[in-house]
């Protein structure tokens, strides 16, 4: 007997308005948390002395904004598929979706890299500042940039726990990544500082951290559903389905059109 077949089926709670609002709150209050980030990094920048500055951390804001939102199928495809193994008691379908976006994730964040000078000249083309403001726009991209696979990764992890109506986990998450950013901007920026550098690094630690919380808590999770579970084990055959592999291809690229429609 599989594992799969041993877990009973999770679909037995009632839907009640209670269950949507205890579900929905978290996800509405993580949502609410993202713009206040925001607000601190341009506040911080304020006391810089210069408003090229604000206008730096601005246009590369935007430039993130763009480059990670054409990716958000990762969260809500996973957030899809989680939730109809999680639907069906399928625990071996929810741990390689999970694997399976994970991958993806860290494999677009690597190509990111390689094609960041690329995508420098695209958006400073695209998204035109003074001499000053794109110099500086320049040096928080180069090193926020080495967070896209934690960001795409993270994605993944937050559409995991959304799917199996863990919302409160994802709510934690989302406050931590938040928190120890704003914590980090100050001491980077305010006591040491290091400027527009300071805003990108203290993103990059932020997003870096969130991330391997994140697999620490599905590894958690995961080993409650079976302690047998070898965690570091990797079967490649389930990952690579060819099946599963299409669909999931199939999901994500609908997503992906629509968010890029979305953000253009």
């Amino acid at each position: 007997m599989t594992l799969s077949e041993q877990v009973p089926a999770h679909n037995s709670t009632p839907v009640t308005r209670r269950h949507v609002f205890n579900v929905a709150w978290p996800v509405v209050l993580s949502n609410a948390s993202v713009p206040l980030l925001g607000l601190v990094d341009t506040a911080i920048m304020g006391h810089m002395g210069a408003p090229g500055y604000i206008g730096a951390v601005a246009l590369g804001g935007v430039i993130f904004n763009y480059l990670y939102w054409g990716f958000g199928f990762l969260r809500m495809g996973t957030t899809g598929l989680v939730a109809q193994a999680y639907g069906t008691g399928d625990t071996s379908k929810i741990r390689w979706t999970v694997w399976r976006t994970v991958l993806l994730g860290t494999a677009i964040g690597v190509v990111l890299i390689i094609l960041q000078s690329g995508i420098t000249w695209l958006a400073f083309s695209l998204f035109e500042g003074s001499g000053k403001v794109e110099g500086l726009a320049a040096e928080y991209f180069v090193i926020r940039i080495w967070g896209a696979p934690a960001t795409l990764v993270s994605y993944a992890i937050l559409g995991y726990f959304l799917g199996l109506q863990k919302s409160r986990t994802a709510l934690v998450l989302q406050l931590w990544l938040n928190s120890l950013n704003i914590a980090l901007d100050f001491w980077f920026v305010v006591g040491m500082g290091l400027g527009v550098r300071g805003v990108a690094f203290g993103t990059l630690i932020a997003e870096w951290s969130m991330v391997v919380l994140g697999l620490v808590l599905i590894a958690r999770h995961l080993l409650s559903e079976d302690p047998h579970w070898p965690i570091l084990k990797i079967d490649w055959a389930q990952i690579l389905d060819r099946a599963t592999v299409i669909k999931t291809l199939t999901v994500n690229a609908d997503i992906m059109i629509r968010t890029l429609c979305l953000i253009f």
